[in-house]
């Protein structure tokens, strides 16, 4: 007899699935607020603590502090990719291939979205980081505060964590809960919009590194405050 409960991925047993059998991963959305937390919400939350203790580690020992800033984006493509795919072929028998080829257009569309955004924002921060060859000057004055590595991990690096799996669930929960989309007579509509506002944000986000670029280039002093750097948060 069935409780009502769902089950989380992580409890189930390994199965071999193909074909139609597939279907035992479209489970409903979870009814209750603990459900929604305990198969969405604290996964998310093992993946980022565990990747923020070796961005952790990793900065203590090369001493830099801007290790945090490189786990930004890969964190969270690491668990959409996990949440799409490494936890089905880690349940079952699945590979890697046939795991992709199961997912949705939607899902596929989400997955191939935060892949784009969080690489090129990567790529961003790494080239950036090694062309300075040095931490990054906003951690560097907090750096000299005695005992700043030993606050670090609950101060800088642990805190992201929560942010990060909070953040995520748009891109997590659908894999988890594929059932639980949008009507059907509205889900047309709804992921149109939804690659529409994304492509939007992606583009403002390309044009803006573009400008501030540009105006550093040109050896311009002060923040850039045009463009469509009037109305993104960090003005360059």
């Amino acid at each position: 007899m069935s409780t009502g409960q769902s089950t989380p991925a992580s409890s189930l047993p390994k199965v071999n699935v193909s074909g139609d059998n597939f279907s035992q991963w479209n489970r409903a959305a979870p009814t209750s607020t603990l459900g929604i937390i305990h198969d969405t919400l604290l996964p998310s939350l093992q993946i980022h603590s565990g990747l923020s203790l070796l961005a952790y580690t990793a900065a203590r020992v090369s001493g830099r502090a801007e290790v945090k800033d490189w786990l930004w984006p890969s964190g969270m493509v690491l668990n959409a990719w996990w949440s799409a795919i490494g936890r089905k072929v880690y349940q079952t028998d699945l590979s890697i291939s046939d795991a992709f080829r199961q997912l949705g257009w939607s899902e596929k569309t989400l997955l191939f979205g935060v892949t784009a955004w969080g690489l090129r924002l990567f790529y961003r921060i790494a080239t950036r980081s090694v062309s300075r060859g040095k931490d990054d000057p906003r951690y560097e004055e907090p750096k000299k505060q005695p005992g700043f590595w030993n606050k670090a991990l609950f101060n800088l690096f642990l805190p992201e964590a929560v942010f990060q799996s909070l953040i995520t669930l748009p891109v997590t929960a659908p894999f988890r809960y594929p059932s639980a989309g949008p009507a059907s007579e509205f889900a047309g509509w709804i992921r149109g919009a939804a690659v529409g506002l994304f492509s939007a944000g992606f583009a403002m986000e390309i044009l803006a590194d573009r400008q501030a670029a540009k105006h550093k280039d040109s050896g311009a002093r002060g923040l850039k405050t045009d463009g469509v750097w009037s109305i993104v948060r960090h003005p360059k």
